[in-house]
């Protein structure tokens, strides 16, 4: 059985020694885990993950100086496709950018690409407040679209965080669950996927809370239009442009909701290691299993759709 993890995470030293550098490394509120290539070729041989597309977790790499973004950014890129090379049965990457440079950001893309191979982008549910969906990002947004390429979401933490509140602790609990769902609806209501139809996008976490919240947004905008104050969403054209991936908790109810929503061919594996334990990862292996699902969706959710969408022919 093959399966291709499409969330899954990286770590380099430049990366956790600007974290400390400028104080981030405690950011989220959850531990920054040790990483290195045989950690994580042996977590895939524990798993049985065939082939992972690595990509940049979070805090997003840009810590307020735009040209040491740009130079780490590159770095951490540079890694990725030497560690691709290294083992290209086994990897892919989707680069980080630093934005919310965007003049930066489309340098970075192209480089990363066009010259180190990557198959997709990282970006930040928000970077320093710059959302996805909004109009500044059109150049990037422009370029993804002519290579057809994929944008990866990852959550950020969001400007503001309410005190003395249990979830502004353990920020992966709720708020990151909340700034990815809140980019996503960006993307919907600013008409920017039906804009760059050529864009893939790969949503985290059994969608966050999109599907919660997919409906009202649909019924809402109805209703601005009628009193004037905006237009109506096509929802539906929006969301059958999405990607999922089921990491985290998508058992036992999550990915049902998940699967309310998506279509089968959108749905793919997502294990987040190294942020969450090996043996989480294979439970979620097991529980996929026992869903009784067709051969053929099993396919599609293990590894199919991942080869369609990143390009990757596992064999």
């Amino acid at each position: 059985m093959k399966v291709i993890d499409t969330h899954c995470h990286f770590l380099t030293k430049a990366y956790v020694d600007a974290l400390v550098r400028y104080d981030r490394i405690n950011e989220d509120g959850f531990p920054i885990p040790d990483w290195n290539p045989q950690m994580q070729l042996e977590y895939m041989e524990k798993a049985g993950i065939e082939h992972a597309v690595l990509s940049l977790s979070t805090p997003h790499p840009h810590f307020g100086e735009d040209a040491f973004s740009r130079d780490l950014n590159r770095s951490i890129n540079e890694e990725a496709a030497m560690l691709v090379r290294k083992y290209p049965d086994r990897f892919s990457f989707a680069a980080t950018l630093p934005l919310p440079n965007v003049g930066y950001a489309l340098d970075e893309a192209k480089y990363a690409l066009e010259t180190l191979g990557a198959r997709g982008v990282k970006i930040a549910s928000q970077s320093n407040g710059l959302y996805l969906g909004d109009e500044r990002l059109e150049p990037l947004m422009e370029y993804i679209n002519e290579k057809k390429s994929v944008i990866i979401i990852h959550p950020s933490k969001p400007q503001a965080v309410p005190e003395g509140c249990f979830t502004s602790g353990p920020l992966p609990l709720l708020e990151f669950i909340n700034d990815t769902t809140r980019a996503v609806i960006n993307l919907l209501a600013n008409g920017t996927l039906e804009k760059y139809p050529n864009v893939k996008v790969l949503v985290p976490h059994c969608g966050s809370f999109l599907p919660n919240i997919i409906d009202r947004l649909s019924g809402i905008t109805r209703l601005f239009e009628q009193k004037g104050i905006g237009k109506a969403v096509d929802v539906q054209k929006g969301l059958s442009s999405l990607y999922f991936d089921i990491a985290g908790d998508a058992f036992p109810r999550g990915i049902k909701i998940l699967q309310s929503l998506a279509d089968d061919d959108h749905i793919m594996f997502g294990g987040d290691f190294p942020y969450t334990p090996v043996p989480m990862i294979v439970k979620k292996r097991e529980d996929l299993e026992q869903m009784g699902l067709s051969q053929e969706c099993f396919d599609k959710y293990t590894h199919s759709n991942a080869e369609k969408l990143f390009g990757i022919n596992c064999l």
